[in-house]
């Protein structure tokens, strides 16, 4: 049974990747390179990350910035520029590329796209990175950059069957069909070990009609930073905040 250790924070210089396979004389040679950290993200207010799950379908998103910093994943660039916008998939990624998103905003990608001369020096290497969904990058990465208070919305970890909406983008460019109904339970996991890798983060997903896995969000020892609140008890949140 593997065991999730916590991660002590401290500030993210980069790293060291793996950047170009050679072969010399019948030997594989692994090249490597240091990527320093580009980005120096400093935490300002609450992060608020946003999913494409049709929970959140309705809620201005222009309403986040004045209280925090926004981090967001694929398609969300098309309607909304978050502060951060994170992808892993290749063909995404290219796209975004092309539409020079990372002009705009900070683009986060793996290091096999960030180190790709078709990335035209727009994408960052996401930090430390856990291979993870682009959506649970994003909560990943706002814990690096030192958020304390972390917001999830639009993470639905389900599908919900045949004709019913399951992606806010679902059936455009780069998003196949979904039709099934199942918990993500893989994606649900990734998020269930991030409350125990920084238990001194607070991450509160904010939805209107949770189905019940997510009242269960804490696994083992109940570490008390995680909860569920409505989009009514967040406009308070949104109310009190300051940046």
């Amino acid at each position: 049974m593997n065991t999730i250790s916590e991660i002590k924070w401290k500030p993210y210089d980069g790293e060291i990747v793996n950047t170009n396979l050679v072969i010399r004389k019948g030997k594989k040679i692994q090249e490597t390179a240091f990527f320093e950290d580009q980005v120096k993200a400093v935490p300002r207010g609450n992060a608020y990350c946003i999913g494409n799950g049709p929970s959140r379908k309705g809620f201005d998103l222009n309403r986040l910035k004045a209280t925090g910093q926004t981090y967001g994943c694929n398609a969300l660039y098309r309607d909304y520029t978050p502060d951060f916008i994170f992808s892993v998939d290749t063909n995404m990624s290219m796209k975004m590329v092309e539409d020079e998103v990372g002009l705009k905003t900070v683009h986060y990608a793996p290091a096999l796209q960030a180190n790709r001369k078709e990335s035209k020096g727009m994408i960052h290497l996401i930090p430390n990175n856990p291979n993870w969904i682009s959506g649970n990058a994003a909560f990943w990465t706002a814990g690096v950059h030192g958020h304390k208070n972390i917001y999830l919305l639009g993470y639905d970890f389900r599908e919900y069957g045949k004709g019913e909406l399951n992606n806010i983008y679902q059936g455009t460019d780069n998003y196949g069909e979904r039709n099934d109904d199942k918990i993500f339970d893989g994606w649900l996991k990734q998020f269930r070990d991030m409350l125990k890798m920084r238990p001194y983060v607070n991450y509160t997903v904010v939805h209107d009609n949770p189905p019940e896995f997510l009242h269960y969000l804490q696994t083992g020892t109940d570490l008390g930073n995680s909860k569920i609140i409505s989009y009514a008890e967040f406009e308070k949140v949104l109310t009190s905040s300051k940046a």
